[in-house]
């Protein structure tokens, strides 16, 4: 099939479906290559302009076909996208549209559209008897803070009632032990089994990461990690933003395992709900409901955003980038068992 008529007025029509009304869209076929368009987008005195391609079947190795064909391809139309082929073209910072009113399309020029299709996720639901607090005292003995009131007290922050409930929680979980003769804050606790605290504690981790409010931002990002080393860590350094960054830009500096980042997790120890706009700015970016760049959650304590610091980058502890990466699930996940087994995660508290 060549980039026809038909095919114009369907992404045409397609376009107009998922943008505000009155805003004027043109399609027109390219010269050389098959079912591709030069599109433009006109936004009052301002236009969008990108090249748009067709794919007929709406698989992954349809759409990685188009996209050989057309390499500066922006955005793929299709009558249906399948899950898989969603996620290749995410994957290579690529835009997509279907006839049935989904999109996720993330410009340079500021164009943002996003109609994805709802996914239908089971709550997770916290482990029995875990709360945020057993949470955090918890990352602190997989860390290697001695697991007594004082000292995880003083490196997370937690009140003394908070954290000696969470050790004496732990303790009858029978996740951690000590002498009957030893009574007192400062009486130390040892670890029963490394790898049953780090299973449940990464699954608690996962239940309440479901549930907890993210501030999402849009930039232009060339290289992730390049940009978060020489740009955006910069620039929360010199706001004195106590942040780290977690997830798979995380594990690629820690470990590498997958080739590409897409988004950046960030921590920020400061609440940043208090001011979104603000943090946005100081990213370099917006705030946006989808089609985000950048994800930023509060640190559960001031111990999570204290991993080392690599090229500027301040990272996670690697307890708590192995959770949440398992958290992500996917290939994630697979970078979670790697990262563990390259830096003995948990292991040698």
């Amino acid at each position: 099939m060549t980039a026809g008529p038909e095919l114009r007025v369907r992404i045409q029509s397609a376009l107009r479906a998922v943008l505000p009304e009155g805003l004027k869209v043109a399609v027109r076929p390219r010269r050389g290559i098959s079912d591709t368009f030069d599109v433009t987008v006109g936004v009052g005195a301002g236009e969008h302009r990108f090249v748009a391609g067709w794919s007929v079947e709406g698989w992954p190795a349809d759409v990685a076909r188009l996209v050989v064909l057309a390499p500066d391809l922006d955005v793929v139309f299709a009558p249906h996208l399948s899950p898989g082929a969603r996620a290749w073209l995410a994957e290579h910072n690529l835009g997509w549209l279907d006839e049935a009113g989904h999109a996720s399309v993330c410009l340079s020029s500021g164009l943002i559209i996003s109609r994805e299709p709802p996914e239908h996720r089971p709550r997770r639901e916290l482990p029995a008897k875990w709360t945020r607090a057993t949470v955090a005292v918890a990352e602190a003995a997989l860390t290697g803070i001695t697991p007594t009131v004082e000292a995880v007290e003083r490196a997370t922050g937690l009140s003394r009632g908070a954290t000696a409930n969470a050790l004496a929680r732990l303790e009858r979980l029978g996740l951690l032990e000590r002498r009957a003769s030893q009574r007192g804050p400062g009486s130390a606790r040892r670890i029963v089994d490394p790898g049953r605290l780090l299973d449940e504690y990464a699954a608690a981790v996962s239940a309440l990461r479901a549930r907890e409010p993210t501030v999402l931002i849009h930039r232009l990002l060339r290289d992730a990690l390049v940009d978060l080393s020489t740009e955006i860590a910069p620039a929360l350094d010199k706001e004195g933003i106590d942040w780290a960054v977690t997830g798979t830009a995380a594990s690629a500096v820690l470990a590498p395992y997958l080739s590409d980042v897409t988004v950046l997790q960030l921590y920020v120890s400061d609440s940043p709900f208090g001011d979104p706009k603000r943090l946005a700015a100081v990213l370099g970016g917006r705030v946006v409901e989808r089609g985000h760049r950048i994800e930023i959650r509060e640190a559960p304590t001031k111990l999570t955003t204290k991993g080392p610091v690599v090229d500027r980058v301040h990272l996670a502890l690697p307890v708590r980038v192995y959770a949440d990466l398992l958290a992500a699930g996917g290939r994630s996940a697979e970078a979670a068992h790697h990262l563990k087994e390259t830096l003995n995660v948990g292991a040698d508290t």
